[in-house]
Order: C-alpha cells, then structure tokens, then sequence
C-alpha cells in the first residue's frame, strides 16, 4: 500500500469508529428512555435510607416492601410504601451489632431474613443470618434469632440470600470478579454453632442481590449492570435481562406476580425500577402488589446518578482507539 495511503488509513478507521460509537450510545439511550418493559415506581427519599442494600417484598401486606442500608449503619429494618417509597415503619432489632448487612429475603412461613455476611476483605469469621417475624407497618423492637455462618472453603463475601418459597432452603451467593459460588445451607439452622455452607454451582460475577419468583422455578441475580435469570435445578443460567442503568445497583426482589421485579441502588434518593420477566419465564398466578401508575423512567434510572462505567460505550471506545493509535504509529514508523 501506498504509504501515504496507509497513514490516511487510521484516521479513517478513528472517525468511522467514533461516528459509530456516538450513533450507538444515542441509540441506547433513546431505548432505555422508552423500553415499556421498565418504569420507576417511587423514589426512597427518606433520610434515614442512606446506603440500601436489601429489599424484600412483603408476603402480608399489599404494597409494602422492605429496605435495609448497608454496612456501618444501626440495626434497623425499614418498612417502606412500595408505590410512594415513604418509610411507613422502623424495626429496630436488639441483642445484634451488623458489620455488612447486604441482603433481605421473606420465606413462606411469613419470616424476615437479615444477612449480614457481606465480607469485602474476605477474612470475617461472624457472618450471621438473623430472623424475625415479618414486622409490617409501624415502629417496634424485636430480638431476633442469629444462626451464625461458615463456608466449608473459607471466608466469602456474600452480598446475595435467596430463599426457595416452596422448600425453604436458604442458599447464599458470593460476589466473585468472574464468578461467584452458590451455597446451600444446612437444614435445620443451629444458633449454637455455625451452620457450614456447601457449594452447589456457580453463578456470575459481581453478583450483589438475588431473589427467587414465587412459583421457584427461577433465580433472579442482580450483577451492577444487569439482571441474570438462571434455572435452579442446576444453577445454569437461561437468560439476561438488560435494566436501567443505576448508579450502584444493589436491590432486587420478585413482585407477587411472578412477572416482574424491582431493583434499586445502593445510596440515598434511590429509584425502585419495575422490570418486566420476558415472556417465557412462567410467571405464578397470584394478586399482584397494588402500585400507582408507574412513571417512565429517564435514560438513567436515576436522574441524579452517574452511571459509572456501566452502559458507557466510551469505555470500549476508548480500548479501541488506544489500540488504534499504537497500530498507527508502529505502521509510520515502519514507512
């Protein structure tokens, strides 16, 4: 090739690459804007809701969830108004110092599940589960059961419980770079001494929240930039479901239904997400949890959050056009 030619050539390569990273962000954006499948329901704009971490839909109440914040906050379990996301309750639970709370589940027997076993330094040796009645609304104080936990391979950071609604078994998820393991815990649990968790498959990467639908046949695991579905006969994953981005997405939880479910992100004035289950997935047939009409969501999920580095095509554009440019050099230096 001409060299001339040839040094024409990146230049060329760089502007199409741009115009095309450009048109797809706009692209993706203007559908995140629209997806009917998605719509913000409410905003947690109490104070005291500061950095959540865990949401569980009520198993009693219409319209009702509950939130808890992450870890270095008081040992308080909010119960919040799902189509407004006013706080309507505060459970204040004695007898317990959370290090990391990071997860909320509710079984069938109508228990409120705290986890607290979220373990960023991989070196924790008091990871507990902790259980109570489920509360409702209204301010109250309970003791609540601790049933502490291990894990047969070590110290994990688990930021995921879910809870089979048909068989009551309790599995917990670590929060793996590339992947994570799914664990099962023992049945039934021991407050005496810790209940050993085994492994039992693998799941994604960097999972921070996970949820069953009703009916069991699906596991739902939030990741910071999407939702997998996977099947937990085998733990093998069937699907991915995009959603919003957020600004740290930490929160999901199965609406009654078993068609949808909500998401939030960790901080405070967090957006609650409904997303649509495609088709498919087999929904339950149940009542679903009244809201009001949901309001459509921006391209952001979060008008006040920065998306980081999710959703953002400049950051593979960016790889693109370093390795672009070091090709360019290397071929003028050979010319």
């Amino acid at each position: 090739m001409n060299p001339r030619h040839r040094r024409l050539l990146i230049p060329g390569l760089l502007t199409i690459l741009i115009v095309v990273v450009v048109i797809t962000s706009l692209a993706h954006r203007a559908d995140a804007a629209e997806d009917p499948a998605a719509s913000r329901v409410s905003v947690l704009s109490d104070p005291r809701i500061v950095e959540a971490s865990g949401l569980a839909i009520s198993a009693r109440f219409d319209d009702l969830a509950y939130v808890i914040n992450d870890s270095g906050q008081s040992q308080q379990v909010y119960a919040i108004t799902i189509s407004t996301g006013a706080v309507v309750g505060v459970t204040t639970v004695t007898g317990a110092t959370w290090r990391d709370s990071e997860a909320l589940s509710i079984d069938d027997d109508g228990t409120l599940w705290v986890a607290d076993t979220g373990d960023n330094l991989v070196n924790r040796d008091d990871a507990a589960l902790y259980a109570f009645a489920e509360p409702g609304p209204g301010d109250r104080t309970v003791e609540a059961t601790r049933y502490p936990v291990s894990y047969e391979d070590g110290p994990a950071d688990v930021e995921a419980l879910l809870i089979q609604p048909r068989t009551g078994a309790t599995y917990l998820i670590s929060k793996g770079f590339v992947g994570g393991d799914v664990f099962v815990l023992p049945e039934p649990l021991s407050t005496s001494e810790a209940n050993v968790a085994t492994t039992v498959g693998r799941a994604p990467g960097l999972v921070t929240d996970g949820a069953f639908t009703p009916d069991g046949k699906l596991v739902l695991l939030r990741t910071y930039v999407e939702v997998r579905e996977l099947d937990p006969k085998d733990w093998s994953e069937t699907r991915t479901i995009e959603t919003p981005p957020m600004r740290q997405s930490e929160m999901i939880a199965a609406d009654r239904d078993g068609s949808t479910f909500l998401i939030g992100s960790e901080g405070a004035a967090s957006p609650l997400i409904r997303v649509k289950i495609p088709d498919g997935s087999e929904p339950t047939a149940a009542a679903p949890t009244p809201t009001k009409d949901p309001v459509p969501i921006d391209s952001n999920g979060d008008p006040r959050a920065s998306q980081g580095f999710a959703g953002k095509p400049w950051v593979g554009a960016g790889v693109l056009l370093l390795a672009l440019f070091g090709i360019s050099i290397w071929i003028a230096r050979r010319d």
